[in-house]
């Protein structure tokens, strides 16, 4: 599994890269700024002066609310500027891969370790942001191929629709995994135990810090197996299905929805991403970025027994 984990997040890694650079290019080209002012004056004013509260109350097309909802997760132009970066990947050999794909939205959103050292206000603050993509994405994505009306998205709107759909994704990621909470198995061991992975300093594993090691996801996957199965009146079948389950084969039924729901809502975005950005011209290797993504998607699943 953990071979196929980070297959995945690492195609992740590279889909959100492309999208960040297609946004720059198209910021810096004036192809049309992604919050971009409408043409009507009280939402003009509004989105100019960042306040997206008042713009969400006084706009009335769908482009702009969706970019005042984008604001409002802290996608802007001013805080574009500002990004930083993704920051250092390191390898740990208890905690495993750093992929810090998530680190980089933090950094562009400024909703990162510098932006709010508090670990409670800081994971708010993300929670709230993916709410407001998530928002955005109800107005924007239904229409994508809605060839019924006469307003289908139009370009900025399928861009917006992929930002915040990749945003939304790695937020949503961070949500689930980026809690320090390791183990050495994503699945408990003999004992019904997850063993904690060890790190060298309390600030090298932090929660909701962008930096997502494999020991925390292998921490909430284990975890989250362990305690399905607790739940169970009587165990031991499903104890000795796990052992000898074959990749590819579901979980059993017992602990299936409380494991994989959660994945199952990551290769939901995924899919609704590749629907956007196949909207898009993009070239054919970027195309095999996208497509080796959901093939890593997919095989994930298999793997921990998470097949739709």
């Amino acid at each position: 599994m953990e071979i196929q984990a980070l297959k995945i997040f690492n195609s992740i890694k590279l889909i959100l890269f492309l999208i960040l650079v297609l946004g720059v290019i198209t910021v810096l080209t004036a192809c049309g700024d992604l919050v971009k002012e409408s043409d009507t004056g009280a939402c003009d004013s509004a989105i100019d002066a960042r306040n997206y509260d008042e713009a969400l109350s006084v706009c009335t097309s769908r482009k702009d609310k969706a970019s005042a909802y984008m604001g409002k997760a802290g996608y802007d132009i001013i805080n574009l500027l500002k990004s930083s970066g993704s920051g250092e990947k390191y390898v740990d050999d208890n905690l495993g891969t750093d992929d810090v794909s998530g680190l980089s939205i933090l950094n562009l959103l400024q909703l990162s370790v510098n932006e709010y050292e508090n670990d409670t206000i800081r994971t708010t603050k993300i929670k709230d942001s993916k709410n407001y993509l998530d928002e955005a994405i109800e107005l924007l994505h239904k229409h994508l191929n809605d060839n019924s009306t006469d307003d289908p998205l139009d370009t900025d709107e399928i861009l917006l629709d992929t930002f915040a759909l990749a945003f939304a994704m790695q937020l949503n990621q961070l949500i689930l995994y980026d809690n320090a909470t390791t183990s050495t198995t994503p699945i408990p061991n003999n004992d019904q135990l997850c063993p904690e992975a060890n790190a060298r300093t309390a600030s090298e594993l932090r929660a909701m810090d962008g930096h997502l090691w494999t020991a925390e996801r292998d921490g909430i996957q284990c975890n989250r197996v362990k305690s399905a199965i607790a739940a169970l009146a009587d165990s031991s079948a499903v104890m000795d299905n796990l052992t000898n389950r074959k990749t590819g084969e579901q979980l059993p039924s017992a602990i299936y929805e409380a494991v994989c729901e959660p994945i199952l809502s990551l290769t939901s975005y995924l899919s609704k991403l590749t629907a956007s950005i196949d909207k898009l011209t993009l070239s054919g290797d970027n195309t095999k970025a996208i497509t080796d993504a959901q093939t890593s998607t997919d095989n994930l699943t298999k793997t921990v027994g998470c097949v739709p």
